[in-house]
């Protein structure tokens, strides 16, 4: 049978677990964090309903078929059930594909095959089986709503903090989609706010804000790289950061650019490189990547530049969109550009 994993559900993931224990199981989704949270959720459910099981895990690349299926068929030496866990299986599925399904389709009693893949297409013989014996597990990550509503469940129940949907939804604005990301971050805030039982947005603010930092250093990262391109696109990630409040996203954007011509200024002075790296939340070999291929003389032009920007969308002059963009385009391609190139720019993107 089919099951959506509950890592992007409401239901408790001991619900995946089975009083009958079946003889093979696929966790199926590209996001590994959330295929092993959904592995975890099961074996939890299934330990406190039998007896311990003797658990064997393999790394899918390194996997042999003939070792796996006999690992699966031996019985434990604990008295349980044999349970073979198979981790990035993919490329063992592709090259094993027949004797996984002669396998499946008459599996053995005293154990149970673990597959945990990217992919496993539902048009396939292999998929239909383990459907059939066993149970296929769907571990798809929630997006939009049902991300900010899986944070404030994850919070409580892993790590014993409330998070309300303010909170969360600022860790997402911070960090991205990702949930094994997320769950790393709620892990340090949880850490961070002790003995309180409540992480606010302030505390999120607190311990995720420099990310926003990366994302301004995009902007000017593309830009020395000539590509306007993808510094716009960096730009509006750095917005998408504050939706309520363009100005705070440009002065943003503004103390970027000056931290970081503080920071070449004083590495052209010879302050260490690793000092400086810690200053910026990065590492010294990225740092100088960064500061390489720009001048004081070019940043101290940026600095003026977005004043001016931030005066013209001040005065009515100009809207932020196209202060913005006039910006970068000009900072990226060394030369102001014309109003026709902007727009085709704007428009690639």
């Amino acid at each position: 049978m089919d099951q959506q994993a509950t890592t992007g559900t409401d239901a408790d993931p001991v619900t995946l677990a089975s009083r009958d224990m079946r003889a093979v199981y696929a966790f199926v989704g590209r996001d590994r964090y959330l295929r092993r949270l959904a592995l975890d959720g099961l074996l939890k459910g299934i330990a406190g309903e039998r007896e311990a099981l003797d658990l064997t895990q393999i790394e899918g690349p390194d996997a042999d078929v003939a070792g796996v299926l006999d690992e699966v068929r031996t019985l434990s030496l604990f008295g349980g059930r044999r349970v073979v866990v198979v981790d990035q299986a993919d490329p063992f599925i592709s090259a094993n594909r027949a004797a996984l399904e002669r396998y499946c389709s008459d599996p053995a009693t005293n154990g149970c095959l673990m597959l945990l893949c990217d992919s496993l297409a539902k048009n396939t013989r292999l998929y239909k089986i383990v459907s059939r014996v066993g149970s296929v597990i769907a571990c798809e990550p929630p997006r939009g709503r049902a991300l900010i509503s899986w944070l404030t469940r994850q919070a409580p129940t892993m790590h014993r903090k409330r998070l309300a949907e303010a909170g969360a939804r600022l860790l997402v604005d911070h960090l991205g989609e990702s949930p094994g990301v997320l769950d790393a971050e709620l892990a340090k805030l949880a850490a961070f706010v002790e003995p309180r039982d409540e992480i606010t947005p302030a505390d999120v603010d607190a311990v995720t804000g420099h990310h926003r930092e990366e994302l301004v250093f995009a902007v000017t990262d593309a830009m020395s790289a000539g590509d306007a391109a993808t510094a716009l696109r960096a730009w509006r990630r750095v917005l998408a950061t504050d939706r309520a409040a363009g100005g705070r996203a440009l002065g943003g954007l503004a103390w970027g650019i000056r931290r970081l011509l503080e920071t070449k200024r004083d590495y052209e002075r010879g302050v260490p490189v690793g000092e400086l790296a810690r200053r910026l939340y990065t590492d010294p070999a990225s740092l100088e990547r960064r500061l390489r291929p720009i001048t004081v003389e070019q940043l101290e032009g940026q600095q003026r530049d977005l004043l001016a920007a931030d005066l013209a969308v001040k005065t009515g002059a100009s809207t932020l969109e196209v202060a913005v963009e006039k910006f970068i385009v000009k900072h990226s391609l060394g030369s102001t550009p014309t109003p026709g190139r902007l727009l085709r720019v704007g428009a690639a993107t």
